[in-house]
């Protein structure tokens, strides 16, 4: 097609009246043609979009063979926030079952009740045992596989990206749990000083940033979490305020039997 019909072609397309006057002047198409061209091209070019994006698609996982999952019962409910599982308890041992020869993955529901393994395929079941007891000799927690009925239900819904988290994803669980406890604080915190809302908004943020680096291990070595928030407050309230709340939180720890 030569660059001058390409032009018209572009210029007559709804958008472009005047592209269409111009071609009916020179009668090189009939203006009520153009429509027509444009409808062809435009569905040429969502063909093509459509051919390009299903070549760079990532191809579907296959799904996991029931038989190379393994779901076991664990205590890894987060004590500051018990409707989800512990960010920080939960990754050193995701991690290091997936350090384990046998293990393909490792899982965390979103309670953290339930860990679910997937296994190689070639991997018979005393090596799964012994993974299992090198991985998590250190770890200070018991597992227990669940029954039949049991391992059925979390099969149905194993694996979900909202439900089911691995590796360094449980980190989620660990921003969560740092807001819920900075909420905690400073709802505490009003109970013994006047703070307006703008303020008590700041200390809130500022508190689950610095919460939030302690439980994902962002924190600098040596760094005192407790520190960081005593220098938050410094920012937004008077010292004698400060010396309060230092005063009257010595001992505070926000867990969930905290108001």
């Amino acid at each position: 097609m030569s660059k001058k019909s390409v032009e018209l072609f572009r210029t007559g397309c709804p958008g472009w009246p005047a592209g269409i006057e111009e071609i009916s002047r020179q009668r090189e198409l009939p203006s009520r043609g153009v429509p027509e061209i444009c409808a062809k091209l435009a569905g040429a070019a969502v063909g093509a979009l459509i051919f390009v994006s299903a070549a760079f698609a990532e191809p579907a996982k296959p799904p996991i063979a029931s038989d190379h999952i393994s779901i076991f019962k664990v205590p890894l409910v987060c004590p500051a926030a018990p409707h989800i599982g512990c960010g920080s308890r939960a990754k050193p041992i995701l991690v290091e079952l997936e350090k384990q020869n046998a293990i393909s993955e490792a899982w965390l529901n979103r309670e953290g009740t339930l860990l679910a393994i997937v296994w190689k395929p070639e991997v018979k079941r005393n090596a799964r045992k012994e993974a299992l007891t090198a991985a998590l000799k250190n770890q200070g927690v018991v597992i227990r596989e669940l029954g039949s009925s049991d391992r059925k239900a979390a099969l149905a819904e194993f694996p979900s990206s909202k439900e089911w988290l691995r590796g360094n994803d449980v980190d989620r669980l660990s921003e969560e749990e740092a807001g819920i406890m900075a909420a905690r604080l400073v709802r505490r915190i009003k109970a013994i000083i006047p703070l307006d809302e703008a303020k008590a908004l700041l200390i809130e943020r500022q508190s689950a940033d610095v919460l939030k680096r302690h439980l994902t291990g962002k924190l600098p070595d040596g760094t005192s979490p407790k520190e960081e928030i005593r220098k938050v407050l410094s920012q937004h309230l008077e010292e004698k305020d400060v010396g309060v709340l230092q005063e009257k939180l010595r001992d505070y720890r926000p867990g969930s039997d905290q108001p």
